[in-house]
């Protein structure tokens, strides 16, 4: 929304003077000083808060202006240039907006409880705050309200390619196009509450939300609550890929849209598989400072896909997705120097990659370090410790672990 504010022009004229000031003088100087002009501006009314520095938002944000406060939210949830992100504080400010009507303010907190980022994850307070958001005339309020109940049906598949190891892209070539035929299934058994996620991403769609095209295509793409198609999933991610909005949250859903697509053009579905154009759009969300465009950049050239092998260039990609704090990225530069691609074989900067991704909970770094500790690669041997990171990527039911916690427990039993 609109707000007119106040802004003052203090005009401060000050002298210099060699020679010893009578009584009379100073009284003249202080009176001067005293009456200096205030210029009031009356209602100027801020058309784009994203133009807007960091203290200036803050300026205005201690005057009560909650639209400020949302944006100084945004700048510090995602990063902006000269703002470092933090979590806590972007929650700060958009509790205080809330507190005071701002229905972006509490969208916003709905996502940090849906997602668990900078708070205890809680699904019933997201839905509470979404419905909140919702009843205030919210449309993105939708996508959060549809995203908790996929959590809560728990058939939510956004972030399966981050399960993916280094042979992500290895199989491109055994893909084929599927045509509508092959991908549609019978809406007639399409489960009612899938069908009210669907309904929800279209209400936000339709009422020009960015983030609802993006997920509405991800619906088709994975037929939630739908039959899956996978050209209309290529023609929502497109539409939300082609916006040109400038808040940060948008921009999100810009470069998720491009990642999307990308893949997409990867694996052929819905369009002739290409990957010329897919590493257009990875580049273009990779631009964007998004760490999955530079990761999928680099198992392209890693792997070769339509390109020739190329470690290094693999490497640079990895790195600035490590440098966002891409568990997948991180992961996958440890896996490099394991095997000495592109880089010298360097088993303790393996370990020290696979560790920085494990603590983010990544169940594949968390078998490599159980590798590495079960084989006293880069490290002492410790199968106590294996068997601690194979447990976790077990508990999170990582394909293998359980096995790998079998045969370490073995180990230790025999070692006795």
């Amino acid at each position: 929304m609109k707000r007119n504010i106040q802004l003052f022009l203090i005009l401060c004229m000050c002298s210099l003077t060699f020679t010893a000031c009578n009584s009379k003088k100073e009284e003249e100087a202080a009176d001067a000083i005293d009456t200096t002009e205030q210029v009031a501006l009356e209602d100027v009314e801020v058309e784009d808060y994203t133009v807007l520095k960091y203290n200036e938002l803050e300026v205005l944000a201690y005057e009560g202006d909650t639209d400020a406060m949302v944006m100084l939210g945004r700048m510090l949830e995602y990063g902006a240039d000269d703002v470092k992100q933090s979590f806590t504080e972007a929650i700060s400010w958009y509790q205080m907006a809330s507190d005071s009507g701002n229905v972006d303010g509490t969208c916003a907190l709905g996502y940090f409880y849906l997602t668990g980022t900078g708070v205890d994850k809680d699904l019933d307070k997201a839905l509470e705050l979404f419905d909140t958001a919702i009843e205030a005339g919210s449309t993105n309020a939708y996508v959060g309200k549809a995203r908790v109940l996929l959590e809560q049906l728990d058939i939510s598949r956004e972030d399966e390619e981050d399960a993916q190891d280094a042979d992500t892209l290895k199989a491109t070539e055994e893909a084929t196009n599927k045509s509508d035929t092959d991908s549609e299934s019978d809406e007639s058994v399409i489960p009612e509450e899938e069908k009210n996620i669907f309904d929800l991403f279209y209400k936000a769609q339709i009422s020009g939300d960015v983030d609802g095209s993006y997920y509405l295509g991800y619906a088709y793409e994975n037929g939630i609550g739908t039959a899956v198609d996978y050209k209309k999933a290529f023609d929502y991610y497109s539409r939300a890929a082609k916006s040109n909005s400038t808040d940060l949250s948008d921009q999100n859903a810009i470069n998720k849209a491009n990642v999307a697509i990308g893949l997409l053009y990867i694996k052929g579905n819905g369009v002739d598989q290409d990957s010329t154009q897919a590493m257009e759009f990875f580049e273009t969300a990779s631009n964007n400072g998004y760490a999955k465009g530079s990761y999928y950049l680099g198992q392209i050239y890693e792997n070769g896909v339509g390109v020739d092998k190329d470690y290094e260039k693999a490497m640079e990609y990895y790195l600035m997705a490590a440098d966002l704090d891409y568990a997948p990225a991180l992961n996958q530069i440890g896996y490099m120097y394991y095997n000495g691609y592109g880089v010298d074989v360097d088993f303790a900067s393996a370990v020290y990659y696979q560790k920085l991704a494990a603590l983010q909970g990544y169940a594949i770094a968390q078998v490599n370090l159980g590798f590495l500790y079960e084989n006293g690669y880069g490290v002492e041997r410790n199968l106590e410790t294996a068997l601690s990171y194979y447990e976790m990527a077990a508990d999170s039911g990582y394909e293998g672990a359980l096995e790998a916690v079998v045969r370490v427990k073995a180990q230790i039993n025999e070692e006795m």
